[in-house]
C-alpha cells in the first residue's frame, strides 16, 4: 500500500510561508540545474509538512514524479546500513567498538593491527585508513561477496587506522557483511527485516534493480550537451555502500524516526549514530553552508557540521544519473530529503540550503549562487578530453600490449582487439573498458558509466617490445601472465 501524502499531511498545520517559498524555489530551480524530475519530503516540529514530486520520471515517457516514485539512493544507502548496524548494537549483537573480526573472523586487513582492531565505528566513519574512492571496481568486475571480502586484504591503506578520514565504499561493504553475519542472513534480508519492514517502508528495497518496478525514475545525464537517458548503476554486490532504492514518502518515515527518537532506535542509539567520530576537511562535495568555519565531521553513515549555532546532520549520494541528499536538524526536530534524476547536479544541495536558510532565518543567497556555479562545473567533470592535436607515436606496438595481466586486488585484466576498438576486459564479468592511445606512452581507459572518468594508462615494455606490466590509474599495476 502506497504511503499517501494526504494521510501524512492531514495531521499537520497549513504549510508556513517558507514551505510555499521552497515549493516555488524547487520549481524554478529544476531547469537551472537541468533536472527532469525530483521529489522532496520535509519534516518540521516532528511532523511531515511537505511531501511532493516534481517534473517527470523520464524525458521519454513524461510520466510525472510523485511522492512514491522510486529513485536509487546512491550513498544515502550508507545511512541505511548505519541504521541497520544501530539496531544490531542496540540488541547486543556487537558493540560500536567491538573488533569486527569477532563477528566476521575471515576478515583480513593488509596489516595485522588493522585486522585486530578495526571496529564498526571505524568502518562507518571512514577511518580504516583505506584510500578514498578505491576498491569500488571489485563490484563491476563480477566478484561475489565472499571473494570481494577476501580480496580486500590486498587493498593497501594510505594512512594509519584512525589517522584521518578517507571516504571508502569497501568499508561500508564490510560493515554490511558484519551486519549480515550478526543477523544470520544477508545484508539485504537484515535491512529488510530490521529497518524497512518495522518502519513500514513498503517502497524501499535493498537492491538497485528495484528501479525496474512501476513508478520508478529513469536516470539522466548530459550527452552532447543535451539531457538524455543514461544507463543506471548496477552494483548490488556492494549494496551496503550504495544499493538502496526508495521514495520521498518512505524516506519521510526514516527521517521521522531520527527526528522523534522512537520506533526501531532509542534516542541514545540515534545519538550514537550522529556522534562525531572524526573531523574532516570540507572538500568540493561539501556545499554551502558547509565551510571551514562550520567544520565537517563524520559520524556513522552521516556527516555533520555546525551552522547558526545548530548541529546539522547530512548525507548525500551520487550515482550515474541520480543525486540524493538527506538532512536532519535534531535541535529543530526537522529534516529534509531531496531526490533528483540527473547526473552530477548540485540541485539537492541547493534545495537543502534554501530550506536551511528559511528554517534558521538566515541568508544564503550567495551560497546558493556558489552551489549553482559548482553544479555547472560538476556536469562537465566526466567529459572525455580530446586527444592531443599532434600526439607522439607509441614506442611499442599494439600487438605487444595485447594479453592477460593480473593484480592481487582486482585480479585479471585482458587487453584485446574488438573490431577497430582496443578493449580492456576486467574480472570474471569481463567488464569492458575502451582503451585509446593519447600521446607517446600514454593511453586513456574509459570504463562504462556516466560517473567514470577516463584513467591514465601506461605500459612497461620488455624484450621485443612486449609489455611486461600495465599501470592503470586508481587501480594500480597489473603484471603480464600471458
Amino acid at each position: 500500500m502506497f504511503f499517501s501524502a494526504a494521510l501524512l499531511l492531514a495531521a499537520c498545520s497549513t504549510p508556513q510561508d517558507h514551505i510555499r517559498d521552497l515549493d516555488a524555489f524547487v520549481t524554478r530551480s529544476m531547469p537551472v540545474f537541468k533536472v527532469p524530475g525530483a521529489a522532496v519530503a520535509i519534516i518540521e516540529n516532528g511532523k511531515v509538512v511537505h511531501l511532493k514530486g516534481y517534473g517527470v520520471r523520464s524525458i521519454v515517457t513524461n510520466e510525472p514524479v510523485d511522492e512514491n516514485t522510486i529513485f536509487q539512493m546512491a550513498s544515502v544507502s550508507k545511512t541505511f546500513t548505519a541504521t541497520l548496524a544501530a539496531t544490531l548494537v542496540q540488541s547486543g549483537k556487537f558493540g560500536w567498538d567491538t573488533p569486527i573480526f569477532n563477528v566476521l573472523p575471515e576478515f583480513r586487513f593488509p596489516t595485522d593491527y588493522g585486522t585486530r582492531w578495526i571496529t564498526m565505528r571505524d568502518l562507518l566513519a571512514h577511518r580504516t585508513g583505506w584510500p578514498q574512492f578505491t576498491g569500488d571496481m571489485l563490484d563491476n568486475l563480477g566478484y561475489d561477496r565472499p571473494e570481494i571480502l577476501r580480496r580486500l586484504r590486498y587493498l593497501e591503506p594510505s594512512c594509519s587506522l584512525r589517522e584521518r578520514p578517507n571516504y571508502s565504499n569497501p568499508g561500508f561493504f564490510v560493515a554490511g557483511e558484519v551486519c549480515a553475519r550478526a543477523d544470520g542472513g544477508t545484508w539485504n534480508t537484515a535491512l529488510e527485516n530490521r529497518v524497512l519492514k518495522p518502519l513500514g517502508m513498503t517502497r524501499t528495497f535493498a537492491s538497485m534493480k528495484a528501479i525496474e518496478r512501476p513508478n520508478s525514475s529513469a536516470n539522466h545525464g548530459l550527452v552532447d550537451g543535451k539531457i538524455a537517458l543514461i544507463e543506471p548503476s548496477d552494483q548490488d554486490t556492494m549494496g551496503a555502500a550504495g544499493g538502496v532504492t526508495s521514495t520521498a514518502a518512505d524516506l519521510a518515515k526514516l527521517l521521522l524516526m531520527y527526528v522523534n527518537g522512537d520506533s526501531i532506535l532509542k534516542p541514545e542509539t540515534i545519538e550514537d549514530v550522529f556522534e562525531r567520530a572524526i573531523s574532516a576537511k570540507p572538500s568540493f562535495t561539501e556545499q554551502p553552508p558547509i565551510s571551514d568555519t562550520t567544520g565537517f565531521y563524520y559520524g556513522m553513515g552521516v556527516g555533520s557540521f555546525d551552522w547558526a549555532d545548530v548541529r546539522v546532520i547530512e548525507k548525500g549520494g551520487a550515482l550515474a544519473g541520480v543525486r540524493t541528499i538527506i538532512i536532519v536538524v535534531p535541535e529543530k526536530k526537522a529534516a529534509i530529503a531531496v531526490l533528483s534524476n540527473m547526473n552530477l547536479t548540485a540541485f539537492p544541495e541547493a534545495v537543502r540550503a534554501f530550506w536551511l536558510a528559511k528554517l534558521m532565518n538566515r541568508n544564503l543567497d550567495q551560497g546558493i549562487e556558489a552551489i549553482t556555479k559548482t553544479s555547472a562545473a560538476m556536469m562537465t567533470m566526466m567529459d572525455v578530453p580530446p586527444a592531443p592535436a599532434n600526439p607522439k607515436p607509441f614506442g611499442g606496438t599494439i600487438e605487444g600490449i595485447l594479453g592477460v595481466y593480473e593484480n592481487d586486488l582486482y585480479g585479471r585484466m585482458e587487453i584485446v582487439r574488438q573490431g577497430s576498438d582496443l578493449m580492456v576486459l576486467g574480472g570474471p564479468a569481463k567488464h569492458p573498458g575502451k582503451l585509446r592511445h593519447l600521446d607517446g606512452g600514454l593511453f586513456g581507459l574509459k570504463w562504462p558509466g556516466a560517473t567514470m572518468m577516463e584513467a591514465d594508462v601506461f605500459f612497461t615494455l620488455g624484450a621485443k617490445d612486449v609489455a611486461e606490466s600495465v599501470f592503470i590509474e586508481s587501480l594500480g599495476t597489473f603484471v603480464r601472465k600471458k
